[in-house]
């Protein structure tokens, strides 16, 4: 009886006695589906590290850009502005490609010394009386009346065709014209005009032309082989005459 007690009383100990729940540590979570409907693009870039790139001709706009630089230094030859003046320039008529001349102006100004106040609009001349007000330095104007590409002729590529290329010719005309703008009087004036002519591969010319600017584009020549071609017929039905005539002799 006694020991029926004593374990009765162990099993009730040991149930009152409070359970300790077990821990569980993870090192990591699960990881997560890969999503592949929203993946972003990486952009990379592989640089071409060859001392020998590729050789590109200059660009349409670039060569104006050449053009316009050269007309304007000639022009800018005999301008009387000192070193350390200043200038006001501003276009006399409006064209797509002034912004060219004007690059150039700044640029030959700039190697001169010579501060400018740029204007890109048109100065009237009932205007130059309330520019004077403002600013009594002379008024630089210059005029863009052409700036244009021509493709002139096909050289090369008789035998492969991959070969022909096209000589280019870029032509700026204008010119340039200093006033006083407190009395309009034209102090200075000058022709700003020049040409470069270079060659370019046929494969290429979609790679310097612009779409912006259809003066910066032109009609490549085709090639004219009639020159060619009738002497040799001429030459081919003459040998077949004398052929036949000895051939048909007795």
């Amino acid at each position: 009886m006694l020991v029926r007690c004593g374990l009765t009383l162990l099993a009730l100990l040991v149930l009152s006695s409070p359970a300790e729940a077990k821990k569980f540590r993870y090192s990591e979570g699960p990881k997560p589906s890969a999503d592949t409907t929203l993946t972003s693009a990486q952009v990379e870039m592989e640089p071409s590290v060859s001392p020998n790139g590729p050789k590109l001709p200059p660009t349409n706009l670039q060569l104006i850009s050449m053009v316009a630089d050269q007309a304007i230094s000639r022009a800018m030859k005999t301008v009387p502005i000192d070193s350390g003046s200043h200038v006001t320039i501003a276009p006399a008529e409006s064209h797509p490609l002034n912004f060219v001349v004007e690059h150039a102006l700044l640029h030959e100004l700039s190697r001169r010394g010579v501060s400018a106040t740029v204007r890109h609009s048109l100065v009237p001349d009932d205007s130059l009386s309330t520019l004077a007000a403002i600013d009594r330095d002379p008024l630089l104007e210059y005029q863009l009346a052409s700036a244009r590409i021509a493709y002139l002729r096909l050289e090369g590529g008789y035998i492969l065709p991959s070969r022909t290329k096209v000589e280019r010719q870029g032509l700026v005309e204008g010119g340039l014209v200093m006033r006083d703008p407190a009395s309009a009087r034209v102090l200075w004036s000058a022709d700003a005009s020049a040409n470069l002519v270079d060659r370019v591969q046929r494969s290429q010319i979609k790679l310097v032309e612009d779409e912006r600017f259809t003066d910066l584009k032109g009609e490549i020549p085709e090639r004219n082989l009639g020159r060619y071609v009738e002497p040799l017929v001429v030459i081919a039905v003459v040998t077949g005459l004398v052929v036949l005539f000895f051939q048909n002799r007795p």
